[in-house]
């Protein structure tokens, strides 16, 4: 199946049914237009969860894959977005459960295809212990595995967008403070770094101004200029290097890279799974008289689009929610794309593999997932996943029938 193409097909026909209705087609025409748009990434979540930050850091992260998206942070309608990455605070179920889409047809409340969580600020775990990010990155991702009202995304991760972002923009003079701060012996410092106010007002050991103090403490937080101060006195004699440790720690580049992965990579489909879910509120709110052969044509394209099963199931296999885990989980997560679209990314070959190593590897996959879709003493949801991979190691094999 080839999504978009459907869906333009999908979207001319409508029009045609709806060629009475200007306003209508004004709406599909605009469909069709964004389809040859840039990815639609919003970002959404409570003030105070660091959306305009982290928005900011990814924007101006010179990657070819970002630059390919458009992100913005301020609140749209849900058409006005591909796809969403959605903020929290804390992983607690009241708040997470604001996160559930509400509403809508089926085909709109299958976010597991077009959403990921982030837990945006991440330094603050752990009453911002020295090891807060680490232990924020192991919460997230048991979350991912094992709690309900996680179940629904690509992944879940945990970001400090405030420290990612003043570690990519990490100044010369600012490194100069920071360095001179880790000068001191932790013992002398330690009492500094209490409090912002003891950081910011109490006279320091050092000659470093309040003004630098109050500029550090507002560019990186607290928690992040005392991890700064512990990179520095542990290796990172750079700014180069503490700059990318920074960065590395945020999980910013985890975040950057699921963007990436997961919608950068389905950006067509996904933005035909927009037009889909518009088409459907369409119909729903102003039904045609001989619609119903549409209306089906519709609910068969959210049911049969294969992009969006491999994608629930790459972050079911992910959030260890099947049967599936070792090398053959490994395989299955390649098979289904979450490497890479292209036939020798899917198969684990070097770019340059001629087309008849391509062909018989998807072969020897096909016959191994076959054999795994019709094992009698396997779960019925593991034969279905493994079914589902088939279909798109026969996808490959399509690309050689002439």
């Amino acid at each position: 199946m080839n999504t978009a193409l459907d869906v333009r097909e999908l979207l001319n026909e409508a029009a045609a049914h709806y060629r009475g209705r200007p306003h209508a087609v004004a709406m599909l025409r605009e469909c069709l237009e964004r389809l040859e748009e840039p990815l639609r990434v919003g970002f959404a979540g409570t003030p105070g969860t660091g959306k305009s930050t982290l928005v900011s850091a990814l924007a101006e992260w010179p990657t070819r894959a970002l630059r390919e998206l458009d992100l913005f942070d301020t609140p749209a309608p849900a058409e006005h977005v591909d796809a969403t990455v959605r903020l929290v605070r804390h992983l607690e179920p009241d708040e997470l459960a604001g996160t559930r889409p509400v509403g809508g047809s089926p085909f709109a409340r299958q976010t597991a295809v077009n959403s990921v969580l982030v837990l945006g600020r991440a330094d603050e775990v752990g009453a911002g212990r020295i090891d807060a990010l680490l232990t924020a990155k192991q919460l997230a991702r048991r979350a991912w595995r094992e709690d309900p009202d996680c179940a629904g995304f690509q992944g879940v991760i945990a970001v400090a967008g405030q420290l990612g972002y003043a570690g990519r923009a990490l100044r010369d003079d600012e490194f100069e403070v920071l360095r001179a701060l880790a000068s001191v012996t932790r013992p002398e410092l330690e009492r500094y770094l209490l409090s912002v106010d003891s950081f910011v007002d109490d006279p320091f050991p050092v000659a470093v101004p309040p003004e630098s103090r109050k500029h550090l403490v507002s560019r990186f937080g607290l928690y992040g200029v005392r991890l700064a101060i512990t990179l520095i006195r542990t290796g990172c004699e750079s700014r180069l290097k503490l700059s990318a440790e920074l960065v590395h720690r945020s999980g910013l580049g985890d975040l950057r890279d699921t963007l990436a992965g997961c919608f950068v990579a389905r950006a067509d489909a996904l933005k035909a799974r927009t037009a889909v879910v518009r088409l459907e509120g369409l119909l729903a709110a102003e039904p045609l008289p001989h619609g119903d052969r549409l209306a089906a044509r519709v609910e068969r394209f959210a049911a049969a689009a294969h992009d969006f099963r491999e994608l629930r199931l790459i972050a079911g296999i992910r959030g260890g929610r099947t049967a599936l885990s070792g090398e053959i989980a490994e395989e299955a997560v390649r098979l289904l794309g979450a490497q890479g679209l292209a036939p020798t990314e899917r198969l684990g070959l070097e770019p340059d593999a001629d087309p008849a190593e391509i062909h018989a590897a998807a072969e020897g996959a096909l016959v191994r997932w076959r054999q795994e879709a019709e094992r009698p003493d396997a779960a019925h949801a593991e034969r279905a996943a493994a079914r589902v991979i088939v279909r798109s190691v026969e996808g490959l094999l399509s690309l050689f029938v002439a």
